[in-house]
């Protein structure tokens, strides 16, 4: 654990716009030791810690340089149960103990729910906090704005929304495109093919948009989530990782417009397809590197959790699935999907 106390030192100094003379005339030493304590030739005496500690208003942990440390160590233990655990619950005590921490601020608000007004409100401050709060370095206003826009049209103010929304980039000119003419070589690739894996994923999101407000029919609609499948199957060539739970949407969005369309055989096949990617997602165990050409400089991490099979097995029970729901193949699926989460 490195001590950097000499950084430190400067780093406060300048923050509360003090001088060398100032802090050694508080604790009592001449200017000179300070002035060594910065170069980082000299320590101070622990016995002094505490009362410069405090002329600064911060803990000794954080002076030395340590307080940072533990508090990283203690939120990633939040992280971790938050995956197995009530998230809500376990970011509101993070959030209590570290309030102004910007990351479990984000976390806090990312766990919040836009469906439920109390949780929607919150929402709302936290994204204020982040856009306020972060400087550019830290970069957290264009995911915070992003759940504002989100939260505000939840809560029926559209216009706030748009608002909102005006106020982020466009596709075209964003740091990511402007990349591509200013990286050389294997950062130029990488960066590139991140590019092509966020257009597809942009794909995936305009397709479902279009298809939920469009007046198109089941079979039109189909068509849609075809092109999408057929994007992600192009580049990804079959080995999706983290797309999966994209790969699964199409699937089982499709397997609902053939069952409005009462097609037994294709409704039963898409649900089948939309099973499979799901517990593909569920199975990632701990992540890996994609294999296709177009995105082999990127990997993925695991997403141990259940959400999408729980979302299928919820579909299925709708109304328009009654003319096949006798199937055994129908029967299958719902069976082969409960055991998971059993």
């Amino acid at each position: 654990m490195n001590i950097t106390i000499s950084a430190n030192l400067k780093k406060l100094r300048k923050e509360k716009g003090n001088t060398q003379e100032n802090l050694a005339e508080y604790v009592g030493i001449s200017f000179q030791a300070i002035s060594k304590w910065e170069r980082d030739e000299a320590m101070p005496d622990i016995t002094l810690l505490p009362k410069i500690a405090a002329y600064y208003n911060v803990s000794v942990d954080d002076l030395l340089g340590v307080g940072k440390i533990r508090r990283k160590e203690k939120i990633e233990e939040y992280r971790k149960r938050a995956e197995t655990e009530d998230k809500i619950k376990i970011w509101q005590e993070a959030y209590r103990e570290f309030p102004n921490d910007l990351d479990v601020i984000h976390d806090y608000m990312r766990a919040l729910s836009d469906d439920n007004e109390k949780d929607a409100h919150k929402k709302i401050e936290l994204a204020g906090r982040l856009i306020n709060e972060s400087n550019e370095e830290e970069n957290y206003w264009i995911g915070a704005t992003q759940e504002l826009c989100y939260t505000y049209n939840e809560l029926g103010d559209v216009e706030k929304a748009k608002k909102y929304a005006s106020t982020l980039p466009g596709y075209m000119v964003t740091s990511d495109q402007i990349l591509i003419s200013l990286l050389k070589g294997e950062e130029a690739v990488k960066h590139i093919q991140y590019n092509l894996i966020m257009l597809a994923d942009l794909t995936w999101l305009n397709i479902i948009n279009i298809a939920r407000e469009g007046e198109y029919k089941p079979e039109e609609k189909i068509k849609l989530y075809e092109y999408a499948l057929k994007l992600f199957a192009l580049l990804f060539e079959g080995d999706y990782g983290f797309y999966y739970n994209r790969t699964y949407d199409l699937y089982w969005r499709t397997a609902k417009s053939y069952a409005e369309m009462q097609d037994s055989e294709n409704t039963l096949k898409y649900l089948e397809l939309a099973a499979e990617h799901s517990i593909n997602w569920l199975n990632l165990s701990n992540g890996g590197k994609y294999k296709a050409i177009y995105v082999n400089r990127h990997s993925y991490k695991s997403e141990n959790w259940t959400a999408f099979i729980e979302e299928q097995l919820e579909d299925m029970q709708e109304q328009v699935y009654d003319f096949c729901r006798n199937d055994d193949r129908f029967k299958t699926i719902a069976e082969k999907l409960q055991s998971y989460i059993n």
